[in-house]
């Protein structure tokens, strides 16, 4: 079967992953994919960059740290998960989802944390077979809502994910109390 892009889509297979050898492929293929337009307020917030544009010097190990931690959660009661996708045996992509276990809000939901593609495979309609995939077994897990966000300079993603139905529903702002000056960001994507 081709694409749009005149390209082999070979034979995908989507699921949940709880194995922790997994863990360097996953950071492997994170760090491959990586640009100053993907840090988000989450970045900030989860330790994998110091500033808006700028990643940590020890990404590869927080990475893995967290990817680890989730792995290695007892699937049946975890409130984080990782979704795979393998072709051939081959990772291809992956998906890091946080759910909310408080239960507070109006509507239970999910936070689609990361949604990585290799490049290799990009442009195969991969990305929104995953995403598809996640929100379906979301829904299955009776989940009534997935928040993602982006970085503001990853045009990209964003019509990527308004595509897909999702709506804009707020803005994050940051406000250095340091005395820094959080570096403008570019409104164009990055490749």
């Amino acid at each position: 079967m081709t694409n749009a892009n005149n390209k082999t889509t070979p034979a995908f297979e989507l699921s949940w992953c709880s194995d922790p050898s997994q863990a360097q492929a996953l950071t492997a293929l994170f760090l491959q994919q990586l640009s100053p337009a993907y840090i988000s307020h989450s970045e900030l917030q989860e330790q994998r960059a110091v500033a808006p544009g700028e990643w940590r010097a020890d990404l590869p190990a927080v990475f893995m740290t967290q990817v680890r931690e989730t792995l290695a959660l007892d699937p049946a009661i975890a409130t984080a998960r990782v979704a795979v996708a393998r072709t051939d045996g081959a990772l291809a992509g992956f998906a890091l989802v946080s759910i909310d276990d408080s239960r507070s809000a109006a509507r239970s939901f999910a936070t689609l944390d990361d949604l990585v593609v290799d490049a290799r495979f990009q442009g195969m309609g991969l990305g929104g077979r995953l995403f598809d995939w996640v929100c379906a077994e979301l829904q299955r897990l009776g989940i009534q809502r997935l928040f993602l966000e982006s970085g503001i300079g990853n045009a990209r993603a964003h019509d990527f994910f308004h595509a897909r139905g999702c709506t804009t529903v707020s803005v994050t702002m940051l406000k250095e109390l340091d005395g820094t000056i959080a570096q403008p960001h570019d409104r164009r994507a990055t490749p």
